[in-house]
């Protein structure tokens, strides 16, 4: 197990150093994101700067899905109705991310939105949260999902979210749970499955209603209520996170918030290697 180094301030100021002489890249990172960075590349200084490179590289390709995403705007009230949302710590200093859809028969999801939800939830705990965990933990409830949601799907954005979550995001992913997965999951899976990488597609498990094989990763005691746990609600928990939303919505309705500089007058100025062409679409 690898734990924060006593002088994690050397991380930080190097990767300072280093962001201020990429031209493309934003100044706007605070110490506990850029520590966030170290850590989750367990405080490999190379790795962690391909990591933030691609951070930024993505979102820059991603611009739609992190610009009018107002939590107070019409289109986000929607879906954050019938999302809920969790991400908390969790026993042996794990952090689990949760998503349930509370939409049967998919009558009023946007998978757009929910992808700018999924942005928006994920940005504000960046903003302000300094913990540092072992691990990532992805849980999806998937109870209302039809195969009606391959009709919902995106696959240009699909991709786009795919890169970011393995490559750009500063998170330690070990597991992801597919909860109440009904029989037809596996069609669903293999329209999405030629976007994810085979070491992430390792790490999914598909747990059945009604089964009790999620315990066998998970104890009760870490788990929301929804999931025989002993932790509140969905609805409780996702209130925690509309809340951080709201006391950071200045901050993500910034249009400028971890965004590329302008990509083609800083090129012909940017050490040869040092900014990677992003091809995902």
């Amino acid at each position: 197990m690898t734990t924060k180094p006593e002088d994690s301030t050397k991380y930080v100021e190097e990767l300072k150093e280093w962001i201020n002489r990429q031209p493309h890249l934003p100044k706007n990172l605070g110490n506990n994101l850029l520590l966030r960075f170290a850590h989750s590349c367990y405080y490999d200084l190379e790795k962690t700067k391909k990591t933030v490179d691609m951070f930024f590289t993505v979102r820059g390709a991603c611009s739609d899905l992190v610009t009018n995403r107002d939590p107070q705007s019409a289109h986000m009230q929607k879906v954050m109705k019938i999302i809920n949302l969790s991400q908390y710590g969790i026993s042996g200093n794990r952090w689990l991310w949760v998503w349930q859809l509370n939409d049967p028969g998919l009558e009023n999801y946007d998978y757009i939105s929910d992808v700018k939800f999924f942005f928006l939830s994920t940005d504000s705990n960046f903003l302000v949260s300094d913990n540092l965990p072992e691990e990532d933990i992805v849980m999806m409830d998937v109870k209302d999902i039809t195969l009606r949601l391959l009709t919902k799907i995106n696959l240009s954005v699909a991709r786009r979210l795919a890169k970011y979550q393995e490559e750009a995001m500063p998170i330690r992913l070990k597991q992801i749970h597919v909860v109440n997965a009904p029989p037809f999951i596996d069609k669903i899976y293999g329209a999405l499955k030629p976007f994810i990488k085979k070491e992430i597609t390792e790490m999914i498990h598909f747990h059945p209603p009604k089964s009790d094989t999620l315990y066998k990763y998970l104890s009760k005691d870490d788990l929301p209520s929804n999931y025989g746990g002993t932790r509140p609600s969905m609805a409780e928990l996702k209130e925690e996170v509309i809340e951080n939303i709201a006391r950071n919505r200045d901050a993500l309705l910034d249009e400028t918030l971890w965004r590329l500089v302008d990509k083609k007058k800083a090129e012909s100025s940017i050490d040869s290697g040092s900014f990677r062409t992003l091809a995902i679409d």
